[in-house]
């Protein structure tokens, strides 16, 4: 049996129902190449059946120690039914990018089954009249929970599941089967007892670990006794007045978002040279959200957005299907800079190494450091209150007026049984006190740029969505100057102009 390390558990602890933390990709395939021989349902079925081996989510699921007085223990599935996790939808007419997003929007609200293995595959067919998308075009909707695996572990898992080839032929041959061990189900008393033994070692070396890291901690403890005290003496709703995404959480979800012409980022960039694709989007995500606050009055005249940008701490030797391995770095997004190249340059020279897990404030914000040598039934019990107000949790996750998860494809297109991938994002699941979340994407010459929040907090995704297309299309209009960012030589792009719904060109 293999039990679930502290920063895996503390996704479980802290879900709810309002606050369900599971993520989620999503991929859009054109067809178009195959003539009559279409991708069908019991195609990709078969497909999905014949990799479970690949991974172990597909076929373990998750037992919980009595009372929280452990973490929980990967076991196998002697129940696993295939069918409960590979569904097949049709798209409601008119089959359109709204109804994919509303859709989407609704089976990514809902929780996983956890007495199941910790996953849902989707095959969504009707995509009809997405523009910039053929007819009979389809996609693919997964999901699967935080506690097995972070946005980067995903994606990887799920792309291996695609070849460079339209030849379907070429899937038989790329199958990884890796065996795994049995997982017995432990005993109940069985965990008590390794519960109060792993306790007991978990308080000796957080004791430790607070000695040898004090200034860290202090530096992290004061923080949080700042802004706790700030909530306090403000009254109820001052500080969350800042922006409205630092409400409680409540079920309901919502998802938009497009596609775009890697060569609009590209030229960009060349008007700050150094800066990343990175800083663009935060400087991009940044001026959507500054538009969309602005659009409702909500935007103080002082306002300082912050971002905080998921981070993959996993190095080159850690085996691709660990867990998790994130850290968070905080942003000031520079919100008063409105001309888009001096936001660029502004983000760019305060963060100038933003993947950099040296950078001292990020490796406060590290998660495995908050959270692998604390005892069990401390986290649960913190995890239980992270959709209150003053919770620890939810202060942590407030300091981000939004979040960014940035996933890099492949620069040739991937196939999935012959049909070719047209673009893919991911979706993060929403913590209290951060409801908005983006999520970008690169593959091939797109960038894919999408967001979520709570259906209380953005009543009108769409708007959000003109926002966005606005930000892109403000940096579309400048000039070209200079020459093109480095970048590796495998990169071969092609112009193009801003590109929204499924293909949609924007006004200049």
């Amino acid at each position: 049996m293999q039990q679930v390390d502290s920063e895996d558990a503390n996704f479980l602890f802290i879900e709810q129902v309002e606050s369900p933390t599971h993520i989620s990709l999503v991929y859009l395939y054109d067809q178009s190449g195959l003539g009559e021989k279409q991708v069908r349902f019991t195609h990709i079925r078969e497909h999905v059946r014949n990799r479970l081996n690949s991974a172990p989510v597909f076929t373990q699921k998750i037992r919980r120690a009595p009372l929280d007085i452990d973490y929980p223990y990967w076991v196998n599935d002697e129940k696993f039914d295939l069918d409960f996790h590979v569904r097949h939808l049709a798209l409601p007419q008119p089959g359109d990018w709204r109804q994919f997003c509303i859709l989407t929007s609704r089976l990514h609200s809902r929780p996983l089954d956890m007495s199941r293995p910790l996953w849902e595959l989707y095959v969504i067919e009707g995509l009809h009249n997405v523009e910039g998308m053929p007819k009979n075009s389809f996609a693919i909707y997964f999901k699967v929970h935080h506690c097995a695996m972070d946005e980067f572990t995903a994606q990887e898992l799920f792309q291996s599941a695609h070849v460079h080839t339209p030849n379907p032929r070429q899937h038989e041959s790329s199958a990884q089967h890796i065996a795994h061990l049995p997982r017995r189900a432990p005993q109940p008393m069985e965990m008590i007892v390794r519960g109060l033994v792993n306790n007991s070692v978990r308080s000796l070396r957080l004791a430790l670990q607070s000695v040898s890291n004090f200034r860290t901690l202090s530096k992290i403890l004061t923080r949080l006794s700042i802004r706790a005290a700030q909530n306090i003496a403000e009254g109820d709703g001052a500080r969350e007045s800042l922006t409205r995404f630092a409400q409680p959480l409540t079920s309901a979800r919502v998802f938009e978002g497009a596609f775009y012409p890697r060569e609009v980022f590209d030229n960009y960039l060349r008007r700050v040279p150094g800066a990343t694709l990175t800083h663009a989007l935060l400087a991009i995500a940044g001026e959507a959200m500054r538009r969309y606050l602005e659009h409702h009055g909500e935007l103080a005249p002082d306002a300082s957005l912050q971002a905080l940008l998921e981070v993959n701490v996993r190095n080159a030797g850690a085996h691709a299907l660990i867990g998790n391995r994130l850290a968070i770095n905080q942003i000031e997004l520079h919100i008063p800079v409105t001309f888009p190249v001096g936001r660029l340059q502004a983000i760019y020279t305060a963060n100038r190494e933003l993947h950099s897990i040296e950078n001292a404030e990020l490796t406060s914000f590290r998660l495995r450091s908050l959270y692998e040598n604390v005892p069990a039934p401390l986290l649960a019990w913190l995890g239980r209150l992270s959709n209150q107000k003053n919770s620890p949790n939810r202060t942590v996750m407030s300091s981000g007026s939004l979040g960014m998860a940035e996933l890099a494809g492949p620069d040739m297109p991937l196939y999935l049984l012959g049909a070719r991938v047209h673009g893919f994002t991911s979706i993060s699941p929403l913590y209290s006190g951060c409801g908005l979340m983006f999520s970008a994407s690169t593959y091939a010459d797109t960038v894919g740029l999408t967001f979520t929040s709570d259906r209380n907090m953005m009543p009108d995704p769409e708007i959000m969505r003109e926002c966005l297309d606005e930000a892109v299309a403000a940096v579309a209009r400048l000039k070209r100057t200079g020459q093109a960012p480095k970048r590796p030589a495998k990169e071969k792009r092609q112009a193009g102009k801003p590109r929204g719904r499924g293909g949609k060109t924007l006004a200049a």
